[in-house]
């Protein structure tokens, strides 16, 4: 079995995703596989890969299915390494990291999913933002408790195969293109916690994402990943997991209702108070679907 494969789920960006994929395959000697899952529209992203198909290590899958949660299933289904990284397509990781990243799973027996850190890519600060998440030490999340003090996002990711596996991968009903278009890597965290396994995060390695938004596009992208965050948040309690009504209750409270009351109290106009009707509405809509019990899966997604 290999020691890793990573993933690059992409759709509609040629460019981009050739940079990445420029990036994984850079050291000629590094012992991996490259699977990279495309859903576009179109044949441009296969082209642009033509002169990578001569490196062994790559292998390329043109997808129907629609869906970054179907395409990550693709993906694990296809790879033979021991661990899985994952990164978008909008990232520039550093030589090497995919070994890394495994490496640093590895070194965390209890650990079946893994972050790293994911910096901004230079950007006009005034202009807008890119998502990130910086860790300043290295963390062992034990119990879905442990997710209120913040969790990675799924630029730079890692999970174990077989643990991927038996628990029937990633729900398709989350990540971009799903009915929940946002928070896959929230997903996955919570169903290992739940399951027993920890969530490892690595301040020792860092991705670059290049994946700049405007304020306007910014706002936007709040109320998706909100609803998503709902309906994540509701899937534990709708299994009977009632102990992680935690992680509801302080992404409600905390992380939408607090900021916009601060606002209000300082005479302010208040921020982000779509994020309360967007979480309300996500969890709604997770309450009023059905669970596997065992790999906490949403067993009967509505209809789009």
């Amino acid at each position: 079995m290999l020691p890793v494969s990573a993933v690059v789920c992409t759709r509609n960006r040629p460019a981009p995703v050739a940079k990445v994929v420029a990036a994984l395959l850079v050291e000629r000697d590094e012992v991996m596989e490259l699977i990279v899952v495309d859903q576009s529209d179109n044949d441009e992203t296969e082209k642009i890969l033509l002169p990578f198909q001569s490196d062994q290590r790559l292998r390329y899958v043109r997808s129907k299915r629609r869906g970054k949660g179907a395409a990550l299933n693709e993906g694990i289904l296809l790879a033979q390494g021991a661990v899985i990284v994952c990164t978008d397509d909008d990232c520039q990781p550093p030589p090497r990291w995919a070994t890394a990243m495994a490496l640093a799973l590895q070194s965390q027996p209890t650990a079946v999913v893994g972050f790293c850190s994911v910096v901004p890519v230079p950007h006009d600060v005034n202009e807008g933002y890119v998502p990130a998440y910086q860790l300043k030490k290295n963390r062992l999340l034990r119990s879905v408790r442990s997710v209120c003090s913040g969790l990675g996002i799924g630029a730079g990711m890692a999970l174990k195969r077989d643990f991927a596996l038996s628990m029937g991968g990633f729900d398709e009903s989350f990540g971009p293109g799903a009915l929940f278009p946002s928070a896959d890597e929230w997903d996955i965290s919570l169903r290992a916690l739940l399951s027993g396994g920890h969530v490892y995060e690595t301040a020792e390695l860092a991705i670059v994402h290049d994946g700049f938004r405007t304020f306007e596009e910014g706002r936007q992208h709040a109320r998706r990943d909100w609803i998503a965050l709902g309906a994540v948040c509701a899937k534990p309690l709708r299994a009977g997991h009632l102990h992680a009504v935690v992680v509801p209750m302080w992404l409600f409270s905390v992380r939408a209702l607090l900021p916009p009351m601060i606002d209000l109290l300082r005479f302010r106009k208040p921020r982000g108070a779509q994020r309360i009707l967007a979480f309300l509405q996500g969890f709604r809509v997770g309450m009023q679907m059905k669970v596997d019990p065992v790999t906490l899966r949403f067993s009967d997604p509505p209809e789009r």
